[in-house]
């Protein structure tokens, strides 16, 4: 366990414990998780934060999120084709794209058959290794690592971080390293579960994309553009989305 003494977000050490959460997806084991929140600009944080070690089990090799493939694959690239956008990213044929958090490589190779040049980071090594025998060029790590072994010099048109920020422990770090890796005029997206949602609110943790310990940072609007303009980026555009089928679980 790693113990934060200030916000990993703002830096503020006006941090306080809120409540024990239980962990969503098993809602029979024991509240367990120590959360806080910050009273300066309100991120709320899982703390102590447990390392990778202490949450592999909720990691097996099987998750969900190292796929290699998506269901009903070609009828979702004719869709894509039709809208000209994937995961409402407008399809940039013909520029690079970094999935960050990647798995096994599942949107990559949707945005591959979209005719765009693709690549993924992504921590867990049976993951990456899934990814590559699927023909896509994956690093195994971290951003933070992937620039301590490659440097900056290769670039990206679009970087994708799609429900990977809230597990990261130091988000202004790896957006920061996301910053260094990207193309000019390219931007990157970021995809979290809203925290100031009006069920987020009314639940707490037994919202469902509150997700203890999948994330242990839960943004609100606020909070995420915090995290951008402190790594050195302009947020352009910041919206939220209902999910239906998550509202009713």
């Amino acid at each position: 366990m790693q113990k934060f003494t200030n916000c990993p977000v703002c830096s503020s050490q006006k941090i306080s414990f809120l409540y024990t959460a239980g962990t969503a997806r098993q809602p029979k084991e024991p509240p367990k998780w120590s959360v806080y929140g910050c009273e300066d600009c309100g991120l709320v944080f899982v703390n102590p934060r447990p390392t990778w070690d202490e949450l592999s089990d909720y990691y097996p090799e099987g998750w969900q999120c190292y796929n290699t493939y998506v269901p009903d694959e070609e009828d979702v690239v004719k869709e894509a084709q039709k809208l000209n956008e994937y995961r409402h990213i407008p399809i940039p044929v013909g520029k690079r794209l970094l999935d960050v958090g990647c798995g096994g490589g599942s949107f990559l190779q949707v945005f591959k058959k979209l005719g765009v040049e693709v690549a993924g980071i992504e921590p867990s090594s049976s993951a990456a290794a899934a990814a590559r025998e699927c023909g896509i060029d994956v690093f195994t790590g971290t951003v933070e690592e992937y620039i301590a072994k490659n440097g900056t010099d290769e670039k990206f048109d679009v970087i994708l971080c799609s429900h990977v920020l809230g597990a990261t422990p130091f988000p202004v770090e790896t957006l920061d390293g996301m910053r260094q890796l990207l193309a000019p005029n390219g931007y990157i997206w970021v995809a979290v579960p809203n925290a100031d949602s009006e069920y987020s609110r009314k639940l707490g943790w037994r919202w469902h994309s509150t997700d203890y310990p999948y994330n242990l940072i839960n943004y609100t609007p606020k909070t995420l553009g915090l995290a951008g303009e402190k790594a050195g980026l302009v947020v352009q555009r910041n919206s939220t989305y209902s999910l239906p089928e998550s509202l009713i679980f």
